[in-house]
């Protein structure tokens, strides 16, 4: 038909960024990417539009559409890369933690300290993260329709092998998938929360002199639930 570009056309006469400039095509697409977790985070998904985006990355307001069809897979590619960076952050925190809890290393309490400083240590330097996550668990119609991973596997699977290297004298048995919950709740509900009710009692979830009372504070809980000579004794 005139007037209709084949795909090949398409390919090979791409938008233009802003400005006119030739875009390049990795710098393009990682700029929209940063755009749409920011807008996403900070608008929700049905507050940030291709046009915002594309304006917000500095290209034009058609090249979000060009790269990724819709805002629904925009979307989609920047929760991917989103999980895909932080199973990359805490891979090696769970392997760190299991390098602490060895004999080599300080025991329980610092296997347990890498563990927990290292998930806040990501929520922390990844606050979008946090708000992503705190706005699709209000959207959960819409999520219904996504198939997407909404936890990490690599956090997981660290935990399991954590919880499977404690020695049997250090603490009871107990269930490392509520271990993975409890420690991503812990960590997780102050630096959502940073605004509102961390903010009126007078702290500021997202300073390095909180992270590491937080974390400190965790640690001190988990030992007190995974060592029987910290739990208090009952009288039958």
């Amino acid at each position: 038909m005139k007037g209709k570009r084949t795909d090949q056309a398409e390919s090979a006469n791409p938008p233009r960024e802003a400005g006119g400039r030739r875009r390049n095509a990795d710098r393009s697409r990682r700029q929209i990417l940063d755009a749409a977790e920011r807008l996403f985070a900070e608008r929700g998904y049905d507050g940030a539009s291709l046009a915002q985006i594309g304006k917000e990355a500095q290209t034009s307001a058609a090249l979000p559409a060009y790269f990724f069809g819709d805002k629904a897979e925009l979307y989609r590619a920047a929760v991917v890369r989103l999980f895909a960076d932080r199973d990359e952050a805490l891979g090696p925190v769970c392997e760190q933690a299991l390098e602490a809890l060895g004999p080599d290393g300080g025991g329980l309490r610092e296997g347990l300290r890498v563990l927990v400083s290292g998930y806040l240590s990501f929520l922390q330097g990844r606050p979008t993260f946090v708000q992503l996550m705190a706005r699709d668990a209000l959207d959960r119609e819409r999520l219904e329709h996504m198939d997407l991973p909404r936890h990490s596997s690599v956090f997981q699977t660290g935990v399991y092998r954590f919880v499977s290297a404690i020695p049997t004298d250090e603490g009871p048995a107990f269930d490392a998938d509520q271990l993975m919950v409890t420690i991503v709740a812990l960590c997780f509900f102050p630096l959502e929360h940073d605004m509102t009710m961390l903010a009126s009692m007078g702290y500021r979830a997202r300073t390095e002199g909180y992270i590491s009372r937080r974390a400190d504070h965790v640690v001190d809980l988990l030992m007190h639930a995974l060592s029987p000579r910290n739990l208090p004794t009952t009288t039958p």
